[in-house]
């Protein structure tokens, strides 16, 4: 479990984030429920637009996380827990990777410190290149690390859709990033993830993308 200890360092991070796992399409986390088949092998990507630690700025920087869950993290299940890793932007300077290592293993408090309490067992932090990309429009989102990680996922949509809308979920009861931010579903198109030493390829079937605004708060 990471530490829980913060140093009282005012730190901002606002950006944008989404997932690719393994369960079915709509992910039953956004809806506080367990995973589809009561474990959850995933993709994480997010990226900031904007943000500091102190005054170190954090914008520009991506940090992908693989890793598995089991449980229901939504209702104070004593046995959720995951396993994971953390690929870093490699362009972070010294103080960025700091910055970065102390917010995402929550140690800093604020909703990463709450869904940071969920890590069981953190599987080792790797600094490698981090591309994000995003459609405006959030018709698509992609996320690399080249060599060991590709992920993303296409705007879901179907007959009785307006193409030129998105689907979304307002007022998620589940949501990685915290309250407040509004869930646009996708569907996956690319999956392949490599992470740590027992990692397990996954057939990625729900995506979704959100916004986020952290503070220590």
């Amino acid at each position: 479990m990471p530490e829980t200890t913060t140093t009282g360092t005012d730190w901002h991070l606002k950006g944008e984030w989404f997932d690719v796992c393994s369960c079915s399409l709509p992910c039953p986390c956004t809806f506080a429920q367990a995973p589809t088949d009561g474990d959850c092998l995933f993709t994480l990507a997010w990226w900031m637009h904007e943000g500091h630690y102190g005054g170190t700025d954090l914008g520009g920087l991506g940090v992908v996380a693989v890793g598995e869950f089991h449980g229901n993290m939504w209702v104070g299940d004593p046995d959720a827990a995951m396993k994971l890793m953390f690929y870093i932007d490699s362009r972070a300077d010294p103080d960025q990777r700091h910055a970065l290592e102390r917010i995402f293993t929550g140690k800093e408090g604020g909703w990463p410190g709450q869904f940071g309490a969920l890590i069981g067992e953190l599987r080792g932090i790797e600094y490698r290149p981090v591309r994000f990309e995003a459609a405006d429009d959030l018709a698509y989102w992609d996320a690399e690390v080249p060599g060991r990680v590709k992920v993303g996922a296409r705007a879901l949509t179907g007959p009785t859709a307006d193409p030129s809308k998105r689907v979304q979920l307002v007022n998620a009861p589940g949501a990685e990033v915290g309250p407040g931010q509004i869930a646009t579903w996708g569907v996956v198109t690319d999956d392949r993830a490599l992470g740590f030493d027992f990692s397990k390829s996954y057939k990625g079937g729900s995506s979704k993308h959100f916004s986020f605004d952290w503070r220590p708060e």
